[in-house]
């Protein structure tokens, strides 16, 4: 590889312990930014406030694992990169119809079976390297960030429904946040851009308070949170359900397909010399993101995916040790026994997560276009990548479109990224038809 001179920390590079532990700790907060899914679920069937610390603690062990996994370089498991794992979006469909169906038990043993797809679809993507050409490949890393489009834009601007108006005091705290982490990427060098997402969030909190946006309660959540605690097992059992194996199996691939395009952003940001796809970096990826969705439904805990924003942040941070890896794996695994720091979490102003998206998707949008731009672009290709963009496209800008879509189907329309990667493999072998070959 051909490190690229953005890079403080590369992958193989070995930073100070400190560096490590501070760089993971930044990893953390962005990784707890889907803790709320657990949440939402557990409350959607009425359970009590003790399953849904408890699911919320055992996912973040298995996000924690398997953000370690990943990060191994040798044997069959893990891509040898720094992309960290939460709970995954593609998931949560299917899992509020199993949890509807049949309460926890049925939604873990659900998620086990979704894991051991995604490890069987492992093991054969590597003799799939066909369906990712080089302008597949850079649209998937495009989506990848445009994908955290809607979500970011919303939270910067302290949106939470389609009717609300624009938030001032959210506009202003993101506006300050995003200012101080872009000013501390472009014109410091060192440490200070290294933590520069960890430093706007430090002062994202503290300016969320005077705006209103913190409340005194959210504090005192905080403050009356025990320090060490031991997750609760007594309502952990599985149990099975044939009729919901097709929409599981839909959202495990929908999210190996963002785990594709994830992983491969990793290898684009830390390879000058790059051109296409290891498959085989891939294939360990995704079996280590098998092996940890499988680990979360044995716990009791939801499916997990890996993470565009953490690989969005490697990348504007300059940090992309493996070392990172295990230090922010290790750190959520051990905030899972500490519910005041994941309730420090918990309450992340809802503006600084806003800042930090945009931050990191600009990076992951850049990189998609350059990938895409290596290739030369004839009819064929042009309307691979146009039509797929704009049908991805048109799952964030109006999803009403997709309203009627039949609940097991309805995974694959779920995000723009999942939706355009799927058309652009498509399309790349229908529009090889009658396609002569040709040689530079």
């Amino acid at each position: 590889m051909a490190k690229p001179s953005n890079l403080i920390y590369g992958v193989d590079e070995k930073p100070p312990i400190v560096s490590a532990f501070l760089l993971g700790l930044q990893h953390t907060f962005v990784m707890s930014s889907t803790l709320i899914l657990p949440v939402v679920i557990v409350s959607e069937i009425g359970g009590t406030l003790n399953q849904v610390q408890s699911v919320v603690s055992y996912s973040m062990i298995a996000a924690g694992l398997a953000t370690i996994l990943q990060s191994l370089k040798r044997g069959p498991v893990g891509s040898g990169y720094l992309c960290p794992h939460l709970v995954g979006p593609s998931y949560l469909s299917a899992s509020i119809q199993a949890a509807w169906l049949g309460g926890l038990p049925l939604l873990f043993g659900m998620t086990i079976v979704a894991g051991f797809f995604e490890g069987l679809f492992s093991r054969v993507v590597r003799r799939l390297q066909i369906l990712f050409p080089t302008e597949v490949t850079g649209l998937v890393v495009l989506m990848v960030g445009i994908a955290l489009v809607p979500l970011g834009a919303s939270k910067f601007l302290g949106i939470e429904t389609e009717d609300a108006i624009i938030d001032a005091s959210d506009v202003a705290v993101a506006t300050i946040t995003l200012g101080l982490m872009i000013g501390l990427n472009i014109w410091s060098r060192g440490r200070l851009r290294l933590y520069c997402v960890l430093i706007g969030m430090g002062v994202g909190y503290l300016l969320s308070y005077p705006f209103g946006i913190l409340r005194s309660s959210d504090i005192a959540h905080v403050w009356h949170s025990p320090f060490i605690a031991l997750p609760d097992r007594s309502h952990i059992s599985w149990s099975f359900d044939v009729t919901l194996l097709v929409p599981f199996l839909i959202a495990s691939l929908a999210s190996s397909l963002k785990s594709v395009g994830d992983l491969m952003t990793t290898q684009k940001i830390n390879d000058d010399a790059w051109v296409q796809a290891d498959m085989k970096s891939i294939s360990g990826g995704l079996l280590a993101d098998g092996i940890g969705c499988m680990l979360s439904g044995m716990l009791g805990g939801l499916g997990i995916s890996t993470s565009s924003s953490n690989v969005g942040m490697s990348a504007a941070t300059g940090a992309t040790s493996r070392r990172i890896a295990i230090s922010a794996g290790c750190l959520f695994i051990l905030f899972a026994f500490l519910p005041k720091l994941s309730a420090l979490f918990s309450i992340m102003p809802q503006p600084v997560m806003g800042a930090i998206l945009v931050f990191v998707t600009s990076f992951m949008v850049i990189a998609g276009i350059q990938i895409i731009l290596t290739t030369r672009l004839d009819t064929r290709k042009t309307f691979v990548i146009g039509i797929s963009l704009i049908f991805g496209l048109s799952v964030d800008i109006l999803p009403e479109l997709y309203r009627n879509i039949h609940p097991w189907l309805r995974p694959l329309f779920s995000s723009s990224l999942t939706l355009s990667t799927i058309l652009a493999i498509v399309l790349t072998q229908v529009f090889r038809i009658g396609a002569g070959k040709s040689q530079t």
